[in-house]
């Protein structure tokens, strides 16, 4: 067969839906060397894939390759040219003029359609073509079961159609030595025990409530905020709480991290928050559990589906609430120990490749 698959968001930084997309295609090489994958973008893609032949990248760049219309006019002439029998696209859309391919769409969540006050006015836009997608799909991919609840809640003509099929978590993503925590500690400036955050800096995740929270605990505990994503939509008014709590002098700002680092920041750290007020999955949750790092996460979304009974949860909006839960790991070795057990337990139960295992259970299903 001739598999289609989006691969464009691996042009973007290496967070989030670009983890997904370059995970899924590599655990897809290796476990499936018979059907023929057209991979498609419309830029160049600095990741470099150990692929094999039945893989090739192909760049659409015509009409032209920074608006739609590479997307919906010269991606489906090259997919009839590749003559596909099944199309995937990793970012919830198709082209209008698809045609009779098959489409699979991966659903990461219903954000910029349900709550476009916390996205740039592009990404809403591009999300009222969701309905479009969802409804023209012949199957459709959540990234968990609160997605899944929420594409048949909105679009009940969709039930059916929606398969789970869960994120993963890279074998990278272990406690790391002490003398990588070392490394990275000198590298990004970070000299006291610390508490960790990870994901774009934006009011979706909710930052401002996380440093009203963290303002309550540092009378009590040494530790800094380590602040780890780039600066993303309306980050300005965070900066802005932070001034107006006076605890600019203990919280660090990373910027973006490469990903070999991830592992000993998440290592080093006594506590990894995740306050985000809306998450299909949540891979920083997963990621700081597989490092034996204690969680304290939001009870909304998908994260207490993610996260499970291996960390604390709390309401994203309570500062006061978010605070105790930290508090209660700092102050608590035993709970700490055992929150870092059970999570590189829950971590254990989620990987790359059954996500590639349960792509591929898709194809089948359509093909």
């Amino acid at each position: 067969m001739r598999i289609g698959i989006r691969v464009s968001p691996l042009a973007s930084p290496f967070t989030g839906i670009p983890v997904y997309v370059f995970n899924l295609v590599r655990e897809i090489a290796k476990l499936d060397r018979e059907n023929l994958y057209f991979l498609y973008t419309n830029k160049e893609i600095p990741l470099k894939f150990d692929l094999p032949q039945n893989f090739q990248v192909v760049l659409v760049k015509k009409p032209y390759p920074r608006l739609q219309l590479w997307y919906q006019i010269g991606l489906p002439l090259r997919m009839r040219k590749d003559r596909l029998d099944l199309y995937h696209d990793t970012l919830f859309l198709l082209p209008f003029l698809q045609g009779k391919i098959p489409g699979v769409i991966t659903v990461h969540d219903l954000s910029g359609l349900l709550m476009p006050e916390y996205h740039e006015k592009k990404v809403s836009l591009t999300s009222k073509i969701i309905p479009f997608a969802v409804r023209k799909a012949r199957r459709i991919i959540a990234v968990s079961n609160f997605t899944r609840q929420e594409v048949e809640k909105f679009f009940p003509h969709a039930k059916g159609k929606v398969r789970v099929v869960y994120n993963g978590v890279s074998p990278e993503f272990r406690p790391a030595p002490e003398e990588e925590i070392k490394r990275v500690r000198e590298k990004y400036g970070i000299n006291y025990p610390y508490v960790m955050y990870l994901g774009t800096i934006e009011p979706r995740k909710n930052l401002s409530t996380l440093l009203s929270a963290f303002s309550l605990l540092i009378k009590e505990f040494p530790h800094y905020l380590v602040l780890v994503g780039m600066k993303g939509w309306k980050y300005r008014g965070i900066f802005q709480a932070l001034e107006e709590l006076s605890i600019r002098e203990r919280v660090i700002f990373t910027g973006f991290v490469p990903a070999a680092d991830l592992p000993p920041l998440y290592t080093g750290a006594d506590v990894f928050v995740y306050p985000s007020l809306y998450e299909g999955f949540g891979i920083p949750a997963l990621e700081a559990m597989a490092c034996g790092t204690p969680v304290v996460a939001s009870n909304t979304s998908s994260l207490p589906e993610v996260v499970g009974e291996a960390g604390l949860l709390a309401d994203p909006r309570s500062p006061e609430e978010i605070a105790r839960k930290i508090r209660m790991v700092l102050r608590d070795k035993k709970l700490a120990e055992e929150l870092s057990l059970r999570g590189k337990q829950r971590a254990r139960e989620f990987s790359w490749e059954k996500t590639a295992k349960g792509t591929l259970e898709v194809y089948r299903e359509v093909l």
